[in-house]
Parts: C-alpha cells; sequence; structure tokens
C-alpha cells in the first residue's frame, strides 16, 4: 500500500518507484522505515483508544536475505512496545525460494518473535509444495491475476479453489488480493476464502482516515448471494419461452428464487452475478448446446448441480455427459412436474451433502431417466 506523495506529479503508484529503490538497494532502508512507520501508527491507535488490528507488512527479496533481518525486526518491534502478533509479514515466493534452507531459519527465527507470516502473489512463483509445508507459514495470499477472472474463466476458477483447498489443508489462511467486484467476492465466500483486499472494500487510504474507519467498526457486509439463508436458487436456461414459463410455475409451488436465460451467454452472465444451487439446462438451444454450456458451469461452479432437458433421446450424448460429471441428471422434455419437482429436490439433497464434506457432489444421476 505505500505510495509516494510526489510535490508535482501528486500520488505515485509502487510499481513505478519500488523497482528502482530493489536496483539501488535503497529498498533495504525503506522496508526499516515503513515498518518503523507501522509500529508507531498501531501505537498511535492504541494511545488513541482505538483498537488496533494486525498490519501488514511486504519485505523485498534483498531485505529478506540481508543478514540483520531478525535483529532489525526485533529491535524496532521492542523499540515501540507493539505487540508482535499485530504484525505480518509478507513475502513473495522468489524470495523464499533463492535459498530454501537459508529461508527456513529466517522464517523459524521471525515466527519465535510472534509475527504472522504469509506468501505475497501465491501462484505467480515457483514454489515446491514439498518446501511450502517446511516453511513456518500463517497464510497464502492468491494473486489479482487469478482473482480477476474467477467468475468467468474455468481454469482461475479451478485454481483459486484448489489454493483454498491446499491452504487449509496446511492450516493456512487464505487472503483473496484484488477483489473489486461483488460476484467475485461472493465466489470466494463460497469456497471458504477468509479473507480479501481489493478495492471492492477500499481502495488505499491514509492512516487518518483508517482511524476513523476502525473507530466506527466499519466492516464489509456478506452479497446476498452468499447468505447462509434464504430460498435455494434454480437457474433456468432454454430458448423456448413456453417452456420456460411451465418449468418456473411448476418451480415455484417449492418457494424457489427463479432466475431465467434464454441462451449460454445470459445463463453465465447470471451465474457470474449470484449463487445458483440448481441449474437445468435444455440441450438444442443456438449456438451453445447444453452439454458444452453446463460444462463450463462445472468449471466455474462445482457445486453448482447441473440438469438437462432435451426434447429428443440422444442416449449416447446423455450417458456421456453424466458419466463425466457434467450433469447430474438428465430430464425428458415432457417430464411431468411433480417428477420434475422430485428431481430439484433431490438435487439440492445433493449438493448439501456435498457442501458439507467441503467437496462437490459425487451423487451418480441416472441417464435416460
Amino acid at each position: 500500500m505505500l505510495r509516494w506523495r510526489h510535490p508535482e506529479r501528486g500520488l505515485i503508484s509502487p510499481g513505478e518507484f519500488i523497482p528502482v529503490l530493489e536496483e539501488t538497494g535503497l529498498i533495504v532502508a525503506v522496508g526499516e522505515w515503513v515498518l518503523k512507520a507501522v509500529c508507531s501508527q498501531i501505537k498511535a491507535w492504541e494511545l488513541a483508544g482505538i483498537r488496533p488490528v494486525p498490519v501488514a507488512v511486504n519485505l523485498s527479496a534483498r531485505q529478506f536475505s540481508s543478514k540483520d533481518l531478525g535483529a532489525s525486526i526485533k529491535r524496532i518491534i521492542e523499540e515501540h512496545r507493539v505487540d508482535p502478533g499485530l504484525i505480518e509479514l509478507e513475502l513473495t515466493e522468489s524470495a523464499l525460494m533463492t535459498n530454501t534452507e537459508e529461508a527456513v531459519r529466517t522464517l523459524e527465527y521471525l515466527s519465535s518473535l510472534g509475527v504472522s507470516l504469509g506468501i505475497d502473489d501465491f501462484g505467480t512463483g515457483y514454489s515446491s509444495l514439498g518446501y511450502l509445508k517446511r516453511f513456518p507459514l500463517d497464510a497464502l495470499k492468491v494473486d489479482r491475476s487469478f482473482v480477476r477472472d474467477i467468475t468467468t474463466d474455468g481454469d482461475d476458477a479451478t485454481i483459486t479453489r484448489a489454493v483454498i483447498s491446499m491452504a487449509h489443508s496446511l492450516g493456512l489462511k487464505v487472503v483473496a488480493e484484488g477483489v473489486e467486484t461483488e460476484s467475485q467476492l461472493a465466489f470466494l465466500a463460497e469456497y471458504g476464502c477468509d479473507q480479501i483486499q481489493g478495492y471492492y472494500f477500499s481502495p488505499p487510504i491514509a492512516a487518518e482516515e483508517c482511524s476513523t474507519w476502525l473507530k466506527e467498526k466499519r466492516c464489509l457486509r456478506r452479497p446476498v448471494g452468499v447468505a447462509d439463508s434464504g430460498a435455494p436458487v434454480v437457474l433456468l436456461v432454454d430458448d423456448d419461452d413456453d417452456a420456460l414459463t411451465l418449468v418456473k410455475r411448476v418451480l415455484a409451488k417449492d418457494g424457489y428464487r427463479i432466475l431465467a436465460a434464454r441462451n449460454a451467454h445470459e445463463g453465465l452472465a447470471l451465474l457470474r452475478d449470484h449463487r445458483v444451487d440448481v441449474v437445468i439446462s435444455d440441450q438444442n438451444m443456438p449456438g451453445t448446446p447444453g452439454v458444452e454450456f453446463l460444462q463450463r458451469v462445472k468449471a466455474l461452479s462445482p457445486r453448482t448441480m447441473r440438469m438437462m432437458t432435451s426434447g429428443y433421446a440422444d442416449f449416447q450424448t446423455m450417458a456421456d455427459a453424466v458419466n463425466k460429471g457434467e450433469i447430474f441428471r438428465f430430464l425428458p422434455k415432457n417430464i411431468s412436474g411433480e417428477a420434475l419437482r422430485a428431481d430439484v429436490r433431490e438435487a439440492l439433497r445433493a449438493r448439501a451433502e456435498a457442501v458439507s464434506n467441503n467437496g462437490q457432489y459425487v451423487v451418480p444421476g441416472t441417464a435416460g431417466k
């Protein structure tokens, strides 16, 4: 969050001047100054009767390789009489992997001081998972390059979910960087991300304004789409308006919240902006067939239960889709209202079981039902 307030150019982002500090070696002195400023601010909050919060401080690779890093951090914390638990030190993967044996020793010493340790911009370096478990870390920060398109890019969604799961299995907190939209927040909350940072909550602000926020205990409300209560959400995708109206009328009897789209593009947009528990798509749509659409849904939101309807029985297509896990159930277009309601209830039960087991559904479908 470091900014340089230039007298003529105004506020300059760190991307412009940090590389110069790195190249000249001045980053070591600036890094020490930043830590002193952070400790002074924490102490100022305490003296003003404001309950301080942990503050994250980046350590550059050059700082991390400095021989007196540990002693310097210890001295600064003790001089300011700050609780070390209020300091979070962040390092990049490349800084840790330059000399792993030395990195382990340095991290162990820093951890013994009581500060928290995390990897910044995780996923952009080349860290070995074998070494990762040796480092005494407390948190991983998912790089913004993955977060930016998690609601539209299946690969980024898969990588982000995998990082969250892996980190939690190692007992690490997960922080997502660069969160700018409610749909990104909803996705991250759905899959258990612990914390977020980004412009959706706030751009960088001065210490004075931050003090006001702490006094007022400002917080970020969970988006409606990830609320723990509320009616299940069913997304219908069909280019036949009459079919959409009929299915809406049938499922409305069970109190679901119904979203409707006439093609795959509209359906993916709704999936991006809302939590969807069950999606029912027609196979025979112009442009993107139902199977391809549901493949996208699976990549972006694997906990969403996927069902497909068709006016004719292409058994092989349906069987392949079920066997690959792309659809939970195939439904004939002329299915009765009661049978449709029963299938949706069964899909919701399977989803609830999967969520309670912290995974995606594993209940097999029945092709040709």
